[in-house]
């Protein structure tokens, strides 16, 4: 497990668990505030609905991190359709908008940007 990698133990309440992410939350505590900070939200885009969810957290000035992997695997032009429908939100907000590696979209709104420098 990659928790073992990393502390070289197993974590109470990870082991076993088939989860997507690690919330580390459960690790670490919560921070003192959260105002004034970005806030950084994990989505997925299943269906081309999920493109009004995710244009309403970047209006609101959310970073998100889209998995697309499923709706690329089920309809790529659906996919194509939903990354061009978010696209447009991110060019009206002066955003960025990038495909990260394992089809992973990272989507800022206009007060951050994507380092694009290997």
């Amino acid at each position: 497990m990659v928790l073992e990698k990393i502390f070289g133990k197993t974590l109470k309440g990870t082991e076993g668990e088939d989860e997507e992410y690690v919330d580390f939350n459960k690790i670490i505590e919560q921070p003192k505030s959260t105002e004034g900070k970005i806030k950084i939200k994990i989505e997925k885009i299943t269906a081309y609905k999920d493109t009004e969810r995710i244009q309403k957290e970047i209006r609101e000035g959310m970073i998100v991190l889209a998995e697309t992997e499923e709706l690329k695997e089920k309809d790529i032009g659906e996919l194509r359709r939903a990354i061009e429908r978010i696209k447009k939100t991110v060019i009206a907000i002066d955003g960025d908008i990038v495909m990260g590696p394992k089809s992973i979209l990272i989507i800022c709104p206009g007060s951050a940007v994507v380092s694009r420098v290997k």
